[in-house]
């Protein structure tokens, strides 16, 4: 970590700044995933991410089975693939949930989606393809038929001992409904790890009260509150708290013997009335970086007992691009999940940048699917403070340091229906 510099305000020389690659390597190597665990029904655990692997102790399915409605046949050697039309007598009807006799060569049975196939069976037809006598004792195809046709053998989907979910698995719904297919009832979980909250500024004021000169309304709380619940933290939030070096130093002692992670957005610059800075360092350690990029350059990471400190800019945008870029993938890593990276892809940019710049920018877009490769349209207003352009846009792509593009380049795209809801 030699490359990582306190901005303290003192230095004669301009602190250099870190790379948004070298940022999150830091931030990821430092994240540890939670170490306690619970078990919870299926019911409700749906987002918690899996603490082990799961196996089955079962064949998914347990038998072989129909997979149609249809009739199950004995064919005989002589019945196999030979043209011509062919009579079998009906001696049996199996609906699902129920076992047939032994079906005797030259038989069908009337069988059903997912009913087990009786011994002797060899294939089964499509009812579509057979006519039913007018007595209704026999039936009558056309076609050659081959053996094992419409039949799903045991174990097609899941063999017993399998590993069918594996740790660090974020659950979805479909990973709910396989452990139910072989008779799990509950999984366990790791536990949801808990974020400390509060913020700071004497200008900042509660959304429904009247603003006053000089004022704005806290919108930070607001998107740090959404953001942490998507991703299903446990959140202690203090809300705005005094603009003091004392309230703040309170506020952090409280937080750290009851949280993970605490998170503020703003006050950790060299200002007078810049308070979380002296506060972490009072109580923990603070590496406070420049990073390397637009928006949202400054961010501070450290410790405070126990639980690890990230301090995010205090401009809207830069805040939440700051947390979908650095603090998720902490989280998400000290959530145990496996993936814990922020998805992104390639797209060809339909605008031209034409100055080459010193810092990675994080361009506001919208995304467009209808073309092949996709292409992006830049928001006309990227500062900071320009928080409509995150309604607007689809995601952000990233533009590399001292970079030229002209429309069409392909460059990554990072989208919020994968990192924000």
């Amino acid at each position: 970590m030699s490359d990582q510099h306190v901005e303290c305000g003192c230095d004669e020389r301009p602190q250099p700044l870190l790379s948004t690659d070298k940022a999150l390597t830091t931030l990821i190597n430092a994240a540890k995933a939670i170490s306690t665990t619970e078990l919870l029904t299926l019911d409700k655990a749906l987002g918690r991410v899996l603490s082990a692997n799961i196996c089955a102790n079962i064949n998914v399915p347990g038998f072989d089975n129909s997979a149609m409605d249809g009739y199950a046949i004995h064919l005989k050697e002589d019945q196999i693939n030979t043209p011509g039309v062919r009579s079998f007598e009906i001696t049996d009807r199996i609906p699902a949930g129920a076992t047939g006799a032994e079906l005797q060569p030259g038989c069908a049975a009337r069988i059903f989606t997912g009913a087990p196939i009786p011994k002797g069976t060899n294939t089964v037809i499509m009812q579509e393809e057979c006519e039913v006598s007018a007595d209704g004792h026999s039936i009558e195809t056309w076609r050659p038929l081959s053996l094992n046709e419409n039949i799903r053998p045991m174990g097609n989907d899941i063999q017993s001992g399998n590993v069918i979910l594996t740790k660090g698995s974020l659950l979805k719904a479909q990973d709910i409904a396989l452990a139910a297919s072989v008779g799990i009832n509950a999984l366990e979980v790791f536990s949801k790890i808990r974020v400390g909250i509060f913020f700071t500024g004497d200008e900042l004021v509660e959304p429904g009260h009247e603003l006053k000169p000089g004022q704005i309304y806290d919108s930070n709380r607001y998107a740090l509150v959404a953001m942490l619940t998507n991703l299903g933290c446990d959140i202690i939030n203090l809300g705005r708290i005094k603009d003091t070096l004392e309230d703040t130093i309170s506020a952090l002692d409280s937080l750290q013997t009851q949280c993970d992670l605490i998170i503020t957005t703003g006050g950790v610059s060299v200002g007078e009335e810049d308070h979380v800075k002296p506060a972490v360092e009072k109580l923990g350690e603070l590496n406070l970086w420049r990073i390397k990029m637009k928006p949202g350059k400054p961010l501070a990471f450290g410790q405070i007992g126990q639980s690890a400190f990230i301090g995010l800019p205090g401009n809207p945008v830069s805040a939440m691009v700051t947390f979908l870029l650095f603090a998720r993938p902490f989280i998400k890593k000290t959530q145990g999940c496996s993936n814990y990276l922020n998805a992104h892809f390639k797209v060809a940019v339909n605008f031209d940048w034409h100055k080459a710049k010193p810092r990675r920018e994080f361009v506001r877009v919208k995304l467009d699917q209808s073309t092949l490769p996709a292409t992006v349209s830049q928001y006309p207003k990227q500062g900071s403070d320009v928080l409509s352009s995150m309604v607007w846009a689809d995601g952000f792509v990233e533009i590399p340091e001292d970079s030229i593009l002209k429309s069409g380049e392909m460059v990554n795209f990072y989208p919020f229906n994968e990192m924000i809801v």
